[in-house]
């Protein structure tokens, strides 16, 4: 039987309230980096910021192609889910799913629900972060709500979810759900592992060091990337409680590496596992702790990898186009900087690749016709962040000559555990 937990209430108070956001006017930002010699806000307004204001109007609404693909993909999200909340999968309230609020990893993009697996425990807040944000932008109602409240409700069940997106997840739906409960107990989950690993600089060395012993260097600043982001999300919070200086630990130990005469994730070697979703995250990192040069670098490299038709590649290995590399280049160009010309116009890009790219169920199939929860949740993150106040977003037409995608499909980023 499906029992919602600390919810009862909210989504009767949701279908009451307001769940549009106002235009704030002109596109939010700051003068390009390349003409005034800064990144912007980067040292004081962190990324998670730009994630919090999200949630409180400083998002315009966005044209209506993207408004419908939020709608879609949000609505996607829902489907695919092992719901507890009624019956918001819509695949019957006995159906067989585990009940448990998460997802499926990888499965055929025609598959319409949940297994009877039990989800995975590291998918949980990146891919609801999808739902939170068709939200937050006025473009999915109590449906999509409904999901974010259940992987909540997962969350809260299970204390192995516990990867990097999952605390700030839990800080924004307690603001989305104005319920405290869920920030409180991304807290504990957070409190936990770090104390695992005898503290934040202990914790981000592990990952550092797991990843590299794994072969996966690109997924270093993704891992410890989205633990900053976490922190400044608690550090928001429980202010004074020390998360803020974990953030700065975090993305301290990636501009370390970066910067090391012998790092474990190499800016000049595109062949790099993930490199896309390096360079990324990398930006984060460094806008973090203000590293301008470094910053700098790093943005020029990802920009120019990104294709004519406004994809981004996995790495020099597979240099087909790549959804997964492509949501979250945009997603973090969003996060750190969208004054720069350039990285503001290979966003809209990136975002007009993806909208081309969404299949009539509101998904985003791969190459191979394979479907991830995780990678819809970070596209729709990711185009949410992208939309700009310009009537149509300022998106190029679709591209008339597009490049072939990679004929097998590349490894896919997952937190870690």
């Amino acid at each position: 039987m499906k029992v919602p937990s600390v919810v009862l209430g909210v989504l009767v108070a949701a279908a009451c309230g307001d769940q549009g956001v106002a235009d704030p006017g002109p596109d939010p930002g700051v003068a390009d980096p390349d003409e005034v010699g800064a990144i912007g806000d980067a040292a004081d307004a962190a990324p998670f910021d730009v994630l919090h204001r999200a949630a409180h109007g400083d998002r315009p609404s966005g044209s209506p192609e993207v408004r419908r693909a939020l709608a879609a993909g949000a609505g996607r999200l829902a489907a695919l889910q092992a719901d507890t909340i009624g019956d918001n999968a819509r695949n019957g309230v006995d159906d067989t799913d585990p009940d448990d609020g998460g997802w499926d990893f990888i499965f055929p993009a025609t598959t319409t629900s949940h297994t009877a697996t039990v989800s995975f425990p590291n998918l949980y807040g990146e891919t609801a972060l999808g739902a939170w944000a068709a939200v937050v932008g006025g473009n999915a109602g109590n449906r999509a709500l409904q999901v974010a409240l259940d992987a909540g409700l997962g969350m809260q069940r299970n204390p192995d979810v516990d990867s990097p997106p999952d605390f700030a997840f839990g800080v924004l739906l307690a603001d989305l759900a104005d319920n405290p409960g869920f920030a409180e107990i991304a807290r504990q989950h957070y409190d936990a592992k770090r104390a695992a690993f005898g503290g934040a600089a202990g914790l981000g060395t592990a990952i550092r060091d797991g990843r590299h012993a794994r072969h996966e260097d690109g997924l270093i600043a993704y891992d410890v990337g989205w633990l900053s982001i976490s922190a400044a999300a608690l550090d928001a919070a429980f202010p004074g409680a020390g998360y803020g200086a974990d953030a700065q630990i975090y993305s301290q130990i990636v501009v370390d590496d970066l910067t090391a005469a012998t790092p474990d994730f190499d800016l000049a070697d595109p062949t790099e596992d993930s490199y896309v979703i390096g360079l990324a995250w990398s930006q984060v990192a460094a806008a973090r702790v203000g590293a301008v040069e470094l910053f700098r670098d790093v943005r020029a490299r990802l920009l120019d990898q990104q294709h004519d038709n406004g994809a981004w590649p996995t790495n020099a290995m597979a240099p087909g186009d790549d959804i997964q590399s492509t949501a979250i280049a945009v997603e973090t160009i969003a996060l750190t900087d969208r004054a720069n010309r350039r990285a503001r116009q290979a966003m809209r890009r990136g975002v007009r690749f993806l909208l081309d790219g969404q299949a009539a169920n509101g998904g985003w199939p791969d190459a191979v016709g394979n479907e991830l929860p995780l990678v819809d949740g970070e596209i729709l993150l990711g185009i949410m962040l992208a939309r700009t106040a310009e009537g149509r977003d300022g998106l190029t037409p679709a591209a008339t000559a597009r490049r072939a995608p990679s004929a097998a499909s590349a490894p896919y980023a997952t937190p870690l555990p």
